[in-house]
């Protein structure tokens, strides 16, 4: 009898443990996200200023774990900005090419070089 109540107090004590090692998580994941947020509105390109405002960080938790995803309304725009394209005009004659700037990248290796330095406690 002894034995079963000893299992039940380190099976609640291992629960509450993994809960808070989930919910200090999802904290620094979230304060990641805000970060790197913050950063791309820094250094993104601006022409109308839409681009630069379109950044926004999700966190998703669920039983496979928690998620942190950084993405932009124009997300067409990101895409060309980051890996460069060519310049056409609607008939197709070819001007040049506009090499990436590869800020996401750069962000996201920041973002994630801070994160893991964090540890469990978020300082």
């Amino acid at each position: 009898m002894a034995e079963q109540s000893i299992e039940r107090f380190i099976r609640s004590c291992m629960k509450e443990c993994v809960d808070d090692n989930v919910s200090a998580l999802a904290e620094n994941s979230a304060e990641a996200g805000k970060r790197a947020v913050k950063l791309l509105k820094q250094k993104s390109k601006v022409r109308t200023g839409a681009y630069k405002k379109g950044w926004k960080a999700d966190v998703t938790t669920d039983e496979t774990g928690t998620e942190c995803t950084v993405h932009n309304r124009r997300y067409q725009l990101t895409h060309l900005l980051e890996n460069g394209h060519k310049i056409t005009n609607q008939t197709g004659e070819y001007y040049g090419d506009v090499p990436g700037d590869g800020v996401i990248a750069e962000v996201a290796d920041q973002v994630a070089r801070e994160f893991a330095d964090m540890g469990g406690d978020g300082r």
